[in-house]
């Protein structure tokens, strides 16, 4: 299972990341630890405004410590910022439902100046470390408060 981590601070390092979660994925008295066996941060640029987002990927050994983890980090905060844990569902054409709706019926009714999703609007960072650098040498830091808006 994959643990989704909507918008964390700039600057998380995976091993923070690991730190939060590890200790959600601790057993009860009758259930099984599960384990981390990878941590990713998804850089993401916003072409059009030279903004970027990041999110964690967590990855975890068993579906069952995935739940009971999700379950204990609602309303965790990293580095003073409320973030969402979700699961991570990976799209493809077969269980996208917004590929199987009806386009024309869809055109003709839509209401919306642009299109929600932002598919080539973004483009997804390989490189963290530069990412990084970046904000380190040419970004103010931002207050929790100044990020959420």
């Amino acid at each position: 299972m994959i643990l989704f981590i909507r918008k964390i601070p700039k600057g998380t390092l995976p091993s923070e990341l690991h730190d939060v979660v590890s200790p959600a994925l601790n057993g009860g008295l009758f259930s099984e630890s599960g384990q981390i066996l990878h941590v990713d941060i998804l850089a993401i640029k916003i072409k059009d405004t030279d903004l970027y987002e990041f999110h964690g990927l967590v990855h975890v050994d068993s579906e069952t410590a995935g739940h009971r983890a999700l379950n204990k980090l609602r309303g965790t905060t990293i580095k003073g910022m409320p973030v969402t844990f979700h699961e991570y569902t990976q799209r493809d054409w077969h269980n996208d439902r917004r590929e199987s709706q009806l386009a024309p019926l869809a055109a003709s009714t839509e209401k919306r100046a642009k299109d929600r999703r932002r598919g080539v609007n973004i483009e997804i960072i390989d490189d963290i470390a530069s990412i990084w650098a970046i904000f380190a040498v040419n970004q103010p830091t931002l207050t929790p408060e100044a990020a959420r808006t």
